[in-house]
């Protein structure tokens, strides 16, 4: 690449960073009061060329990591460190912010993935990088909203007095209760499943999803 080249890639790469600043809000709004149609909404940019694919918002996949950074720098900024020196698990990420945002990451695409794997084996459809792609993206919205709430209760819980942990707590109650629901009102219409069935689908999904996310913690705790 020559001289020209590079200036060119820093320009895209500055003009790319200063749109998140313009979509990252408007996404996170129309994510927050329409969840159900911004799935839609991503379904339907999938049959979309690349480069056509969600011009008038962020990808969800890039609202996902956006959001983690974001709550990660709340943490930050209010001088919560990500882990005592207690344990391996600790260690692991008590002086590597960057490992840390990597886990998180890894648990937050988590459950995006099994609701995924989950809908497309449901519907019938092969099993394949094509198929699986729509479901995941759609549900990238979702998983990025899960973080926010469950990362701002992470915060709440440790800001060190007893009504912030409640109000925490509280927080992830409602997180969890709100993410199921709309995994519920998501399973009932793509599956066109009773909503008593969708109810056990999503509660089982997420907690397979929990499932794994312990295992990777026992395995990196080991």
């Amino acid at each position: 690449m020559g001289f020209f080249g590079l200036i060119r890639s820093i320009e895209d790469l500055l003009y790319e960073v200063m749109t998140w600043l313009v979509f990252y809000p408007r996404t996170l709004l129309r994510v927050l009061r329409h969840p159900q149609e911004m799935i839609d909404y991503s379904d339907r940019e999938q049959d979309d060329a690349v480069e056509e694919q969600y011009t008038d918002t962020l990808s969800p996949p890039v609202f996902l990591i956006l959001s983690i950074l974001i709550c990660h720098g709340v943490e930050l900024a209010l001088g919560q460190k990500s882990g005592s020196a207690n344990g391996v698990f600790s260690k692991l990420f008590a002086n590597s912010e960057e490992t840390l945002l990597a886990f998180r990451l890894l648990v937050f695409s988590i459950y995006p993935m099994v609701y995924a794997v989950g809908m497309v084996k449901r519907s019938e459809a092969p099993l394949d990088r094509k198929t699986l792609r729509e479901p995941f993206f759609s549900q990238c919205y979702l998983g990025a909203l899960f973080a926010i709430l469950v990362s701002g209760a992470g915060i709440l819980m440790r800001t060190g007095t007893v009504q912030a942990f409640a109000a925490g707590a509280g927080v992830l109650v409602i997180g969890i209760v709100w993410y199921l629901a709309l995994q519920t009102v998501w399973l009932h219409l793509h599956l066109t499943i009773s909503r008593t069935r969708a109810i056990l689908v999503s509660l089982a999904t997420f907690l397979k999803g929990t499932f794994y996310v312990g295992l990777i913690i026992s395995l990196l705790s080991a």
